[in-house]
């Protein structure tokens, strides 16, 4: 074993206050697990992971800890958690039906100010069975109502606690395209005319805030809070998020977010591909699905698998996300983006630790090293393969539980001798 190796070994400190779970955590001990780190160190064929305090302490070989649990790791592969991306678990139980739908709103006057962190369902039943998939983080985000603009994103944890936020008001969530000119009076003119007039008058309203608060000044068109929230993309304390597929579209956003001098990431970015290159030059994240190739609208007719291996290969950041109720799906989509061209550590980075590096959260997760927080999985095999799948799922230390409603069911049905199952019973 190499020096760099060895090093990870070594005991780190502990900086600061754990999270929420460390009062409950555990001293755990993976042993001989594939661990795949994500640091300057790559990957160990046949390394230690010692878990303490919610932190990870050591990664090593030989590792041994009195009174910790110990997990055989043998044949199994370690990573850190899923991060899933853009979906509404916590927000949207049954999509037919309204009341338990909390994910947009149609009020004319709610656009980028609109929050759903504030309403997210830590008990929804899409949280354990995500998280039985490997997923032990998410980023949730609104639907647009009527406005180009959907509200704010929020990190979620996947404990199932009430006390679920890791991060609130990452980014804004914007449209444009098909939809965006469908909310703007038909053309993607005015969509476009109308994101540059809300920030023309963000920029106006942060010159000229207090005349405006006190009703000394001309009435803007957007509610304060709105402005205000435009304001945090324009000092680039957050980034705007804009869904768009067509590739003159892309094109138009990437002078957009110039012109305004913000930080922008991409998402579903159909035909990405077609300006690659623009997007790389640019320095702009991307957010795609994988498993998409199949053309949706117009706009989506350059739909193609190769799409995040081509964006990669340019140089472009990319992200992973897929469906919202089965958003621990990604990990398979990520395998189909290798099966087409993008190298498997890039597409593990796709669903950890570029996610974090964009929306927060890379001080302490994405990464397996010692003093990041012990969120990781350890899988039965290659986690982008159908056929694997969490063995154990850690978040802050913690042994998650994974049982969820679909395996209650398949229990409680699976014996056909038992009261519950007369039914089926000749």
């Amino acid at each position: 074993m190499s020096k760099l190796l060895k090093s990870l070994a070594i005991m780190a400190l502990v900086v600061g206050a754990g999270s929420h779970n460390q009062a409950q955590a555990e001293s755990i001990l993976i042993k001989g697990a594939k661990v795949y780190t994500m640091t300057s160190a790559g990957t160990l064929e046949n390394a230690d992971v010692l878990i303490e305090d919610g932190l990870i302490r050591n990664i090593g070989e030989g590792i041994s800890a009195s009174g910790a649990k110990v997990v055989d790791g043998k044949g199994k592969v370690v990573t850190s958690g899923i991060f899933a991306l853009e979906n509404q678990i916590g927000l949207v139980e049954i999509g037919a039906i309204e009341g338990t739908r909390d994910s947009g709103t149609e009020l004319e006057n709610s656009g980028a100010s609109f929050r759903v962190s504030d309403v997210f369902n830590a008990k929804s039943t899409l949280i354990p069975m995500n998280r039985e998939g490997g997923v032990t983080r998410t980023l949730i985000k609104p639907y647009n109502g009527k406005s180009v603009f959907a509200g704010y994103g929020a990190i979620m944890d996947m404990t199932g606690d009430y006390d679920s936020l890791i991060l609130s008001d990452v980014a804004i969530f914007a449209t444009y395209g098909e939809h965006a000119a469908h909310l703007s009076g038909g053309s993607r003119a005015s969509a476009l005319h109308e994101l540059n007039k809300s920030f023309a008058q963000a920029k106006e309203y942060a010159v000229n805030k207090e005349a405006v608060k006190r009703g000394e000044y001309r009435q803007l068109d957007y509610s304060l809070a709105d402005l205000e929230a435009l304001n945090r993309v324009l000092t680039k304390e957050i980034p705007l998020v804009v869904s768009v597929n067509r590739a003159n579209d892309i094109l138009t956003m990437l002078d957009f977010a110039k012109s305004h001098n913000i930080s922008l990431v991409l998402s579903g970015v159909a035909e990405g591909w077609k300006v690659a290159d623009e997007i790389a030059k640019a320095n702009v994240p991307v957010i795609v699905d994988p498993m998409d190739n199949i053309p949706s609208s117009f706009e989506s007719l350059g739909k193609r698998y190769e799409n995040a291996g081509l964006l990669n290969k340019a140089g472009v950041k990319v992200m992973f996300s897929t469906s919202t109720h089965n958003a621990d799906n990604v990990r398979q989509a990520a395998g189909n983006a290798v099966a087409y061209g993008m190298p498997y550590d890039k597409a593990l980075a796709a669903v950890t630790s570029i996610p974090a590096k964009v929306f927060g959260g890379a001080s302490n997760y994405g990464k397996l090293m010692p003093g990041f927080k012990a969120e990781l999985v350890l899988w039965t095999g290659d986690p982008f393969e159908v056929t694997t799948y969490a063995d154990t799922v850690i978040i802050d230390g913690k042994v998650q539980d994974l049982s969820s409603r679909a395996k209650r069911l398949e229990q409680r049905y699976k014996d056909i001798s038992t009261d519950n199952n007369t039914f089926y019973r000749k």
